[in-house]
């Protein structure tokens, strides 16, 4: 276990090993419980397609604070990490999560909640901002990422 060998001459660019979507949410404050329950909540399929390897959610450490001589703070208070073996599998489950023309448009980039449901409270205070990535000297425990 552990780093493998990688050849780098400092001028090739490193193959892939994954492929990562990212999206980051700016929920409105003292929503936060609902929306982490939303992913809780739902059935996840991701599991059923080829090349998926892990999903995390994460909320972001409330040690920051705006004005604090760090980084100004850019609102973003959740994050959601799902890792594929390559662009070709996560376009395959993204492809299979379109819905249909007349269907209610709830579900952002990687399926993500966008918009509320009827009869819910919109929780977001800006769209979700999606990010993609290439993986590249990827390291996974036996259990996964």
């Amino acid at each position: 276990e552990g780093w493998r060998a990688v050849v780098a001459d400092g001028e090739s660019m490193l193959p892939k090993d994954v492929y990562v979507a990212m999206n980051r949410f700016s929920v409105v404050e003292g929503n936060h419980a609902a929306f982490e329950q939303r992913f809780a909540n739902r059935k996840s399929i991701l599991t059923d397609f080829d090349g998926f390897r892990g999903f995390m959610l994460l909320r972001r450490d409330g040690a920051k604070k705006a004005g604090d001589g760090g980084e100004p703070d850019d609102g973003f208070t959740h994050s959601t990490f799902s890792v594929w073996d390559n662009k070709a599998c996560f376009e395959a489950w993204r492809d299979s999560e379109k819905p249909a023309p007349a269907a209610d448009k709830t579900a952002g980039e990687g399926g993500s909640p966008v918009g509320p449901p009827a009869g819910r409270p919109n929780i977001f205070a800006r769209p979700p901002d999606a990010t993609f990535y290439e993986g590249i000297l990827a390291l996974e425990s036996a259990k996964g990422v």
